[in-house]
């Protein structure tokens, strides 16, 4: 069931099956609020004000690009492109005037289904190519499950992710018990950047049972398959579920007011950031004609 209301002066749409229920709002395409048998697992804003500057990017759908680039440079087809930074010199989550701030397009898709859409000119934040982007929410039984699209009239790069921020009880973040389905993660110089090098999931970076996260994480671990992580506290277990390559754990250390420093943890799928200057790894390149699907399903229990 989708049910449209409004949330300051915005709209609101809520998707629920009999045991799931989903908030999500125009400005940032941003999830405000998840509710799984009643029980709040989200964190989301009360001021709908505070979506329009997102610093956080509470609940978004972001983009162009997901994560950071370094230098805010990019080359495509041997001709380089100045980004503009956001973050220092560099460029993180597509850069200033973010998606996460601007007002998406909604449509209703059936009764389990809503779809917010985004058209992004040539040039954005130095990007190449008009952008046509989407992300449909859509809750079956106990899974809420995003899919992203997107399209572009001239080669340009994509990588979309979410940024929801999951709460599934009081603690802090790191009480919280998690697994993640890699064997490898990408090491990070003093300003988050990727040096290139994957290092064995060892020590603390070491997910492969289930355990407390016990430390603050703002890292990209390498998939192994599908079933990217499981996530369990307050008597839930989540279970994510995606086709992208990586996935961003941020446990949330500079969350705001009124959440607090681990008031809720992140987990991004993503394409490897700085990817555009690592040809090695998979490609975030999207050119004319071609369209962009990728998918994250989160399951509670």
């Amino acid at each position: 069931m989708v049910r449209k209301d409004l949330f300051g002066e915005q709209e609101r749409f809520t998707i629920s099956s009999e045991s799931l229920s989903v908030s999500v709002i125009s400005t940032g395409a941003a999830v405000t609020d998840i509710r799984f048998c009643g029980k709040k697992c989200a964190l989301g804003y009360d001021d709908p004000e505070k979506y329009a500057h997102n610093v956080s990017f509470l609940g978004a759908a972001v983009g162009r690009y997901a994560n950071r680039i370094a230098r805010s440079q990019i080359t495509l087809d041997g001709r380089e492109y100045s980004l503009t930074a956001n973050e220092g010199i560099n460029q993180l989550h597509g850069g200033p005037g973010t998606w996460a701030w601007k007002l998406w397009t909604s449509e209703i898709l059936g009764e389990d289904s809503v779809r917010f859409s985004i058209e992004a000119p040539d040039g954005e934040n130095g990007f190449p190519g008009t952008m046509q982007a989407s992300v449909t929410y859509t809750v079956r039984d106990s899974a809420l499950r995003l899919d992203f699209e997107g399209s572009t009239d001239k080669t340009t790069v994509f990588a979309p992710t979410t940024h929801i921020y999951f709460a599934l009880d009081e603690n802090s973040a790191l009480e919280t018990e998690m697994r993640i389905s890699a064997s490898s993660w990408l090491e990070v110089d003093s300003e988050l950047i990727p040096t290139g090098k994957m290092l064995p999931c060892e020590g603390a970076f070491d997910f492969s049972a289930l355990r407390k996260i016990g430390q603050d994480f703002d890292h990209c671990f390498v998939l192994n398959e599908e079933e990217a992580c499981t996530v369990r506290a307050g008597g839930v277990t989540l279970r994510l579920k995606t086709d992208f390559p990586g996935l961003q754990l941020y446990t949330g250390k500079h969350l705001g007011s009124p959440f607090g420093s681990n008031g809720g943890f992140a987990v991004e799928p993503e394409f490897f950031p700085d990817s555009p200057h690592h040809p090695e790894w998979p490609s975030p390149v999207l050119r004319p004609g071609e369209i962009f699907r990728k998918y994250a399903e989160f399951t509670f229990t």
